[in-house]
């Protein structure tokens, strides 16, 4: 931060992008032995921090949730017989406008701005 008003900046605009609550996210773990798992092996070696992920699950009662979020972080644990890549997940800090996404913005309706 060069001045304290780009820092009080960057706090407002993460409290303002963390104020709603909502199901979150906060980790996936791909387990690489599993058996024909080309898809999962490909994205444990090409995800790198801060590029962007859907990650779509079925809830119990067979609700789906989906949300968009991106890479923080990412951990292996290797073993003899496993190899397993956790990757941390957080939604963006700040949202901006995706064109045919409302969850992050609509143009002609929402602001974009910190």
């Amino acid at each position: 931060m060069e001045t304290d008003q780009a820092a009080l900046d960057y706090a407002r605009a993460y409290v303002a992008s963390r104020a709603e609550t909502s199901v979150r996210c906060d980790f996936i773990e791909l387990d690489l032995y599993t058996p024909n798992y080309d898809a999962g092996i490909v994205a444990a070696l090409d995800l790198e921090f801060f590029d962007p992920i859907t990650v779509i699950t079925t809830q119990p009662g067979g609700s789906t949730l989906e949300k968009t979020l991106q890479i923080f972080g990412v951990s292996n644990v290797i073993t003899p017989n496993s190899f397993k890549v956790m990757f941390t997940t957080l939604e963006p800090v700040i949202d901006g406008f995706i064109i045919g996404n409302v969850d992050y913005g609509v143009l002609d309706q929402n602001v974009l701005s910190y």
